[in-house]
């Protein structure tokens, strides 16, 4: 569909009213430039900019645009034709932009999909607004022009499909970027009657388009979000009305139906929880601008959807990076919150970074729909903060992470989650899907496999989780199971792990904290378990139980294998170290590539350690002692039997019989 000024001037606005009245006549005496001139003129008097503006500009993302670049720097290269989407850099010369092409080494589908979004031409409208430079505008012309008469608006196709046309693209070039460029382009002489009439013509096809096939999910509500803004910004588009009444209903119910009981996005990642987050900011954002009637259930459920930021916030006010998520900073995720909700003083602590506002009055977290629990000694900077999920596979970019276990303790990540990765076929993207690039347990050397026989269903939202909880003053205990299958096989055994946080005990000992697996394999057949952890790059120190010396070995110089009892020490700076001990063989790597494991994303090397057993079923346990001052404990020991609950920790000083 290729819809030409001429037939959205006769079909797609409202010629009643008065300004507009003669387009009709015009178009059927031929006369289209001039009726282009009348809708041109109508539109320029029309849009108000000292309303728009009132929104505070935000840089669009910075996968278009080098690291260092600034915006003079992104125009300079425009100018020549040189693009960048998903952070790759290709110059298409003298030809121009192509807009559909793919010029990536490894066919990277998300470099054509991403270019799309039209980044650029916000940061161009920016720049201008700042420059007054002509010849800014006439670049942001030639490369709108040259888009319109490369991708062409599908008939028919599905939301998802098409290069130029997916749905989540026009969704987020109709929230932001359209939008600010015409606001700051609609006077310039480079931005003709006809140039004009053609970028409504295809914003027209942009609305179209998400009204009939929006997706869903997280890209329903950037749809949502752009369709809204097309609707409001220019009533006089005869399906403006209906379009913002679509969308408003639409992104009101999905603000519901897209957050557990406990208020985590379905898809229980902390980037896609984002989404959420932002596009209903950019909402609010654009309706407090332009001065449109908000509902009042709209700002209530927004507070539901930023609460999640301070359940999950670390002493460094970050959220961990699970599933396809984002090591996010929870005082930069809430700049907006405050505004919305001056009232709130949790919130203005973290943007404050604790200099105003107060401390949320919970310390320790229980979701128990997205299963997961936050223990938390306080809200002081230098406090322990642990994380255990016993999570249900969710809506959407998951990980095979259930049972992961974070720690975060006197100002530094001792155990974070790897990190998420470009959505391409590498072995990086391979690996940080898997258990392998999380704090689980691997099962003869696989992971585990729920992405092969998972549906979701409407109801999953309403489920509680397998997880369960018991906080004391002596120890908080959180337990869950995995038993969906691991390895492409989907082998038949069940890991169940309990974390222990123990704050008190005869020993004197810091708080610490106990991880207990259990695996019991259905075949009744020995099979080896790793309990694996996933460190940062740091020096360790390495030693067994058993006699065996201890030495220290720097970034990728370890010994392959420790003796039955083992004690691995991880040295994070500035006296902060956490020493992982266990009854069980310790092997390290560090940058390995088959297997691959022990990765950081980007592409960084790091620790990987594992305690292994080789049985029919075992118990692993794993102690983890975070520390400013070393840890004094010297052995753990226990049974290997599943059934058995005690264990032996021993200092210099003596021994603690615990029993869970």
């Amino acid at each position: 569909m290729r819809l030409t000024t001429k037939e959205y001037l006769l079909t797609k606005i409202n010629v009643s009213h008065a300004e507009l009245a003669a387009i009709p006549a015009l178009i059927q005496a031929g006369r289209t430039g001039e009726a282009e001139h009348v809708y041109a003129e109508f539109v320029r008097a029309r849009l108000q900019p000292e309303k728009y503006f009132r929104i505070p500009y935000y840089g669009p993302e910075n996968v278009w645009k080098l690291p260092s670049e600034t915006e003079a720097d992104v125009y300079r290269r425009l100018l020549h034709n040189e693009v960048v989407s998903c952070g790759y850099a290709y110059d298409f010369g003298e030809a121009g932009v192509q807009w559909e092409a793919n010029p990536t080494p490894n066919q990277y589908r998300e470099w054509t999909w991403q270019l799309n979004r039209h980044h650029e031409f916000r940061a161009l409208g920016h720049l201008y607004r700042e420059t007054g430079d002509e010849d800014i505008a006439a670049l942001f012309v030639r490369l709108f022009t040259s888009w319109r008469e490369q991708c062409v608006c599908p008939d028919e196709a599905p939301g998802y499909e098409t290069l130029s046309w997916r749905t989540i693209e026009i969704g987020i070039r109709e929230a932001k970027n359209w939008h600010y460029a015409l606001h700051a382009f609609y006077r310039s002489p480079a931005f003709t009657d006809h140039a004009l009439c053609e970028f409504f013509a295809s914003m027209w096809e942009n609305g179209w388009r998400l009204r009939n096939f929006h997706h869903q999910n997280n890209w329903l509500i950037m749809e949502m979000t752009g369709l809204f803004h097309i609707g409001l910004l220019y009533p006089w588009v005869k399906d403006a009305a209906e379009w913002k009444a679509y969308a408003m209903s639409t992104l009101l119910d999905e603000m519901e139906t897209q957050l557990y009981p406990d208020r985590f996005q379905v898809e229980l990642s902390t980037n896609y929880h984002g989404v959420l987050a932002g596009n209903g900011t950019a909402v609010i954002d654009i309706c407090r601008a332009m001065e449109e009637p908000l509902p009042d259930s709209f700002l209530e459920k927004m507070s539901h959807v930023y609460d999640l930021y301070p359940k999950l916030a670390d002493p460094g006010f970050f959220v961990p990076d699970i599933n396809d998520g984002n090591h996010l900073d929870v005082a930069n995720a809430l700049v907006g919150a405050t505004k919305l909700f001056p009232e709130r003083q949790d919130y203005r602590y973290f943007v404050s970074r604790r200099a105003e506002g107060a401390p949320p009055d919970f310390t320790d977290v229980v979701m128990p729909y997205s299963g997961m629990v936050i223990l938390r000694d306080s809200w002081a900077a230098d406090s322990q903060w642990a994380f255990f999920e016993s999570a249900p596979f969710g809506r959407g970019h998951q990980h095979e992470d259930k049972l992961n276990f974070l720690l975060y303790a006197y100002g530094r990540d001792l155990l974070r989650d790897t990190g998420n990765f470009a959505y391409d076929s590498s072995d990086m993207r391979k690996y940080v899907l898997s258990s392998r690039a999380h704090n689980t347990v691997l099962v003869d050397g696989m992971g585990q496999n729920r992405r092969s026989r998972y549906h979701w269903e409407a109801e999953d939202r309403t489920k509680p989780a397998d997880l369960s909880v018991k906080l004391g003053a002596e120890r908080d205990v959180a337990r869950g199971i995995y038993a969906e299958g691991y390895g492409p096989d989907n082998l038949d055994v069940k890991h169940e792990r309990t974390v222990v946080k123990v704050k008190r005990n005869p020993l004197g000992l810091k708080t610490f904290y106990l991880v207990i697996d259990r695996l019991t394999a259905a075949d009744g057949l020995p099979h080896v378990y790793d309990a694996h952890w996933q460190l940062e790059d740091v020096p360790v120190l390495t030693g067994g139980a058993s006699g065996s010396p201890y030495s220290h070995h720097e970034r990728g110089n370890y010994l392959a294998e420790l003796l039955h009892g083992s004690r691995v020490t991880a040295d994070y700076g500035d006296g902060v170290t956490l020493t992982l001990l266990s009854g069980e063989n310790c092997t390290l790597r560090r940058g390995s590539r088959k297997p691959f494991v022990g990765w950081r994303t980007p592409n960084r090397p790091a620790t990987a350690v594992d305690f292994t057993a080789v049985a029919p079923s075992a118990r692993i346990v794993t102690l983890l002692y975070p520390s400013d001052e070393g840890c004094p404990i010297e052995t753990v020991t226990y049974d290997s039997s599943v059934e058995d609950k005690e264990i032996t920790i021993r200092t210099a000083n003596g021994e603690w019989l615990f029993s869970e």
